[in-house]
């Protein structure tokens, strides 16, 4: 196996996962063509606006603020523990069906050579 098909498999094995990288999709603004992740998206965004809201209500001086912030944070805590079902369900279906794809060989448009998922994997 030459250099060349090496760099050709890789390069097919990064773009087919490329979009559950949620590093490049809070980047770029896109929010992913599966529910899981436009689900996480959201519910680490709200993690991130607590967290915030948790800074914030600790540094304030006026007490009736602060309870009103944590408040917020009381009512984002109960919103994000109901959106935890939803995304071990849609985390139980996408590796299932992750798993179900790994299993057949595929062809890349890039890569007109026949990639077995296994191999790759043990290669890399």
């Amino acid at each position: 196996m030459s250099v060349i098909d090496i760099l050709t498999r890789v390069d097919a094995i990064c773009k087919k996962y490329d979009k559950y990288d949620i590093d490049k999709q809070n980047d770029s603004n896109v929010s992913g063509d599966d529910a899981f992740a436009r689900l996480y998206g959201v519910v680490e965004a709200d993690i991130e606006a607590a967290l915030q809201k948790a800074e914030q209500a600790s540094k304030e001086k006026n007490r009736a603020s602060a309870v009103a912030l944590n408040a917020e944070i009381r009512h984002t805590k109960a919103k994000l523990l109901e959106e935890v079902p939803k995304l071990q369900r849609l985390a139980f279906k996408k590796v299932r069906s992750d798993h179900s794809k790994q299993s057949q060989p595929t062809r890349h448009a890039r890569c007109p050579i026949e990639v077995d998922n296994n191999q790759t994997s043990q290669m890399l």
